[in-house]
């Protein structure tokens, strides 16, 4: 029986939600890729699994019996490549860390110089990852440690240290009625249209449409976006506007104007790492991150407290290379 992983995992996610618009916009594939690929699946297996009109889609006796088998392979599959990376990080000394956007800022490159200070037999390797992905690889297994933006849907697997939090704010058209505004109530925007991400963290999604503050009502959602370069092309489109972070306006941008929101708690930015995947250079990374952030307190102050009155690259405080252990 030719079956593979992908089909597997396609079913379950199927299964589950019954709606294949739902589920294919859920894995960004095809509607009609995914019937594709549940079509060999049940040619394969050699049962009909779903039974389907214009209207509903229910699993067939025979697909209930074998959901009931098959939901834990993947999840097993997964947990095996964890297993198998974690030994092989350890024997061969290497430490894979994933990223999104900026990193760490300031602090990113220290503690990488740090850790490779301590750990020169250690070869490091950094994957970066879109919006699409908040965890930074950490919910699959592909990195050992990554720089995050917290909240993410992260569940009793997620262990983080945070290194700073940094103010959120707005991204709005340079035209927008609130662009002259030096300071935005977060609950003033409620109404307003808003760039959403590419990604089903929901944690992550209410954190950045601003959820806290709408009382149940649902953000009204203009677009998606997967990284900072496609938001300020939105905004500055004048699609819609974009709760993000201060050191955005790091970026050169035209027809853009951030401003700072008051009453919106900080966005955290944290060292994380699974719990069923620590090792000791994992523990080790984790250790000189704090020490860095912890030797750097002018850089760090910095970050939380930003100067919004002018979006040119500010002088960052001298940053510390190495820190006491």
């Amino acid at each position: 029986m030719d079956v593979n992983t992908r089909q597997l995992r396609y079913f379950v996610a199927a299964a589950e939600e019954l709606n294949f618009t739902r589920v294919a916009a859920r894995l960004h594939i095809a509607q009609q890729a995914l019937s594709a690929q549940i079509r060999q699946l049940e040619k394969a297996v050699g049962v009909t699994l779903f039974r389907r009109t214009t209207r509903t889609v229910e699993l067939t006796s025979a697909g209930a019996a074998f959901l009931s088998e098959v939901r834990s392979v993947p999840v097993a599959l997964d947990r095996s490549v964890r297993a198998a990376r974690r030994i092989e990080a350890n024997e061969s000394g290497v430490l894979t860390i994933g990223t999104g956007e900026g990193g760490a800022l300031a602090l990113t490159e220290p503690i990488l110089s740090v850790f490779r200070a301590r750990h020169p037999g250690v070869r490091v390797d950094v994957k970066v990852y879109s919006y699409a992905d908040p965890s930074a690889g950490l919910a699959d297994g592909s990195v050992d440690v990554a720089y995050l933006r917290l909240p993410i849907d992260g569940g009793d697997w997620l262990r983080s240290e945070t290194l700073f939090v940094e103010p959120r704010v707005v991204m709005l058209p340079a035209s927008h009625r609130l662009a002259a505004c030096s300071v935005i109530p977060a609950a003033e925007l409620v109404d307003e249209p808003i760039v959403g991400h590419f990604c089903d963290d929901q944690a992550w999604i209410d954190f950045w449409s601003l959820a806290e503050h709408r009382d149940g009502k649902p953000a009204n959602f203009v677009g998606r976006a997967s990284s900072l370069l496609e938001e300020l092309q939105c905004v500055g489109a004048g699609m819609g506007c974009v709760v993000t972070v201060a050191s955005a306006r790091l970026v050169p941008s035209v027809g853009v104007t951030l401003v700072p929101l008051a009453g919106a708690r900080g966005s955290e930015l944290a060292v994380g790492w699974r719990a069923d995947q620590e090792s000791d250079l994992i523990s080790s990374f984790a250790a000189v991150a704090r020490s860095v952030r912890d030797a750097n307190p002018e850089a760090v102050y910095a970050l939380e407290h930003p100067d919004m009155s002018d979006r040119t690259i500010p002088p960052v405080p001298g940053v510390i290379h190495n820190p006491s252990r």
